[in-house]
């Protein structure tokens, strides 16, 4: 099949066109690009821009609310997202959790498999890209700078490859023809992150900061980009997955899924130098809002296209596409796609910064959507929430619960539809404008709460929970709306170990990135993922009683199992694995 990636010319001549219909169509579909050669192409400024701009077409899939055919099938609509492939979330359709979150995945259907065939396709067409672009009609300052962005999407589709499987094949800067022999030897997980890091720095230096950027060019690559995403691999490969303690320990299989079999310190501090980096590009900062209410920068940073936090933004039109996929169908045109877990509820703590499992914390388990962190609100629609209802009615509590006297449940005045965990998803929509109403947005791929809070995290794990990596997590509690208490550390403790602040970052980016598309990796990559990937996904069952009053019983939705080590990494898929004999199976499969 990886022969038959790159051996594909018709993918790399279908400019804006491809572009339009990749997502309803097949990804590689001859009969869109049968006008068009290569000649043709790149003879041609504007069509050598779109054959460019259809490169972005797959860097925002692990945020997307619906993935179409991307999820768990490779024919047919699922509106899953990547949470729902977590215990955070509950998807209505076709039920992703009764294969993969069951363990019940194989090489042959298994959910990354399409990616694999997209991703390496437009590596392919990025390869081109750079090959012929000194003899197209661009002029030869946007020869240099949109070659810079293609080499920073190549190791951008290279990253995504190495978070699903490890280490992957390089093909360099190789445009491999159609009788090429393509021998599928995977290069090693150092191989690929030292690569992805390089690429990163290469491309940086022909690329503008955020601030130097044209208007018209917003959501092309920048600088700060670059920087950001050799961050982020970079604390991946530093992460425990990968650094000391692998998920198998052969000689053969190894250094395929590990950058180091034993602890290196030092990769914590390459991670902690690297988001470092981009804080010092003074480009970029949380969007905080306390003023309006607690929070309020929280809820407002994802209904702007541009703002001072999204460093790599995923340019969509605006539309209604996020409010159909969260909200109950009674407040949107869809309605309940994917619907958060009591697990993550769970996870967010009270409005003092103290965890619901903290004596001191003031949580009632009566009453329990009472005081929480702020976020709790932005990402969740609880029994009782508000959220705009119609031009009459407008903000509503949203009902979801059993009548104790009948033992009818309702779901916002429906008898039964869309949410199995009693609960929707509020996270990145905008709850006070009018069903059907358009919301001009982008999505966050990278934003700059996640460099921060990647640093606090290498940061503690090189040096211990120092004043730098207070003040970053106390930054993202501030902006958060917690509370500051008396002693200004926002429900921090004075001088916690290395373990407790672990801890506390952990469970910070658990509730920052909800619905985000990073609790997939995160819990791989602290290899994690075996304790927290591996319990009952719960809902919460609210009963009005006939007094008025509420009572809450959590309920298991679905048991979710996590076998080790073969979930921490993407199989290879069955066919990839019967068209080559030099292409090694990751452990377990």
């Amino acid at each position: 099949m990886l022969k038959h990636i790159f051996n594909i010319t018709a993918l790399a001549l279908g400019g804006s066109m491809l572009l339009a219909s990749c997502a309803k169509k097949d990804f590689l579909d001859a009969r869109q690009t049968e006008a068009l050669t290569e000649d043709i192409v790149f003879a041609d400024s504007a069509q050598t821009l779109a054959f460019l701009n259809n490169a972005y077409a797959f860097t925002g899939q692990d945020i997307i609310p619906m993935r179409y055919t991307f999820i768990i099938t490779p024919t047919g609509n699922d509106y899953a997202s990547l949470e729902d492939l977590t215990t955070h979330s509950v998807s209505f359709y076709s039920d992703p959790q009764a294969t993969f979150i069951q363990a019940a995945s194989t090489p042959k259907n298994y959910h990354s498999n399409r990616y694999y065939t997209t991703y390496y396709a437009k590596i392919r067409a990025l390869n081109q890209y750079m090959k012929k672009v000194g003899g197209t009609p661009l002029s030869p300052a946007m020869q240099v700078k949109t070659t810079a962005e293609a080499r920073f999407l190549r190791a951008f589709y290279y990253a995504q490859l190495v978070r699903y499987y490890g280490g992957v094949k390089m093909v360099g800067d190789t445009v491999y023809g159609i009788t090429d022999d393509v021998k599928v030897i995977r290069n090693t997980f150092k191989d690929c992150i030292d690569y992805i890091a390089t690429e990163c720095d290469k491309a940086a230096v022909d690329l503008p900061n955020a601030g130097e950027q044209q208007p018209s060019d917003y959501g092309h690559i920048t600088k700060g980009m670059c920087l950001a995403l050799k961050a982020r691999m970079l604390v991946h490969a530093a992460s425990p997955l990968y650094n000391g303690s692998p998920a198998v320990d052969e000689p053969g299989l190894t250094p395929l899924i590990a950058y180091s079999a034993s602890y290196d310190a030092n990769l914590w501090k390459k991670a902690a130098d690297a988001c470092k980096a981009v804080m010092d590009l003074n480009q970029y900062s949380l969007y905080e809002d306390n003023t309006t209410r607690a929070g309020h920068g929280f809820w407002k940073v994802f209904l702007l296209r541009k703002n001072s936090e999204y460093i790599y933004p995923y340019m969509i039109a605006a539309g209604t596409a996020l409010e159909s996929a969260r909200f109950p169908v009674t407040r949107s045109t869809g309605g309940g796609y994917s619907t958060p877990t009591q697990n993550l509820v769970e996870a967010f703590g009270m409005a003092n910064g103290k965890p619901i499992t903290d004596p001191s914390s003031g949580y009632d388990a009566n009453n329990p959507y009472n005081r929480r962190d702020p976020r709790f609100y932005y990402s969740i629609i609880h029994n009782g929430a508000t959220v705009f209802y119609n031009s009459t009615k407008k903000m509503d509590p949203v009902d979801i619960y059993k009548n104790a006297a009948t033992g009818v449940v309702t779901y916002d005045g429906l008898q039964s539809y869309r949410t199995r965990t009693g609960y929707y998803a509020r996270k990145m929509a905008n709850d006070s404008i009018a069903p059907g109403t358009n919301q001009s947005r982008v999505y966050p791929i990278i934003r700059y709460a996640e460099i921060l809070l990647g640093y606090a995290e290498a940061l503690n794990e090189f040096s211990g929970a120092t004043q730098d990596v207070y003040d970053q997590v106390i930054a993202i509690r501030k902006r958060a709306g917690i509370l500051p208490g008396t002693d200004n550390l926002y429900g921090l403790k004075n001088g916690m170990t290395k373990e407790e602040m672990r801890a506390v970052i952990r469970n910070e980016r658990e509730v920052e990135f909800a619905y985000e598309g990073h609790w997939y990796y995160d819990t791989r990559r602290w290899k994690t993922a075996e304790v927290t990937e591996n319990v009952p996904i719960r809902g919460m069952m609210v009963t009005r009683q006939t007094n008025g009053t509420y009572t809450y019983t959590s309920q298991t939705v679905i048991n979710a199992v996590f076998s080790k080590p073969k979930m921490y990494f993407s199989p290879f898929s069955e066919d990839e694995v019967n068209k080559s004999s030099t292409l090694i199976q990751n452990p377990g499969w």
